[in-house]
């Protein structure tokens, strides 16, 4: 299991390059999204042109993914490696036609396996579940079940992330699924201690259940 980090929705005094390129030193990281949640698609692509180059160039160095949530305008201004798509948003087939088949789709399937399956016959690249926790970035939107969705997660075909209120007290019970990332934002961002310290402690939690499990 590996992370995926996305970025804060909005200006953050936390996320900046020299934090990410820490944080990738830390822990083993697949995937980075960047996610800008503005009203406004120009304030979206401020955000991104911010951040972009400095960010682009530590995921090529260290073999990370580097991804845009939803908007396909600011795909197409910048070079990324992929998308990530809602279910309100245009669909993996719509991403593969207009970007390629190399280019990486993932799609959101909240808890359900019929998304799965269109997501799947799209050509997906990867499925996320989630809100698996209450999480400040999802307020509104109800927690999924995994326990229920268990069963099927061992039979899926496509690689799958976990998302929502993940943290270090509650992500290690979620290694048991076998996802291939666990993503999260806020338990980097805006965690007390500063987004190394977070990495830090989730590297050192990891390392004491391998010790256990020796």
């Amino acid at each position: 299991m590996k992370f995926y980090i996305i970025s804060p929705p909005k200006i953050n005094k936390n996320f900046n390059h020299q934090n990410f390129d820490r944080i990738t030193d830390i822990i083993k990281v697949n995937f980075f999204q960047f996610r800008p949640k503005y009203s406004s698609m120009l304030n979206k692509l401020k955000f991104v042109e911010r951040h972009y180059n400095k960010i682009r160039e530590i995921c090529k160095r260290k073999k990370i993914k580097m991804i845009i949530n939803d908007d396909f305008e600011i795909a197409e201004r910048f070079k990324f490696d992929g998308i990530h798509l809602g279910q309100g948003d245009k669909n993996c087939q719509d991403a593969k036609m207009k970007f390629g088949e190399n280019f990486i789709v993932g799609v959101s399937c909240s808890d359900s396996l019929i998304l799965y399956d269109k997501a799947k016959n799209q050509k997906a690249d990867y499925v996320a579940f989630g809100p698996l926790f209450k999480t400040f970035s999802k307020i509104k939107k109800r927690t999924i079940n995994i326990e229920s969705l268990f069963v099927s997660l061992k039979k899926l075909r496509l690689p799958f992330t976990l998302i929502g209120g993940i943290n270090h007290s509650n992500f290690m019970q979620l290694l048991k699924y076998k996802p291939l990332n666990i993503a999260m934002i806020n338990s980097f961002w805006n965690y007390e201690k500063g987004p190394i310290e977070s990495a830090l402690l989730f590297n050192k939690i990891l390392k004491e259940n391998k010790n256990d499990e020796n």
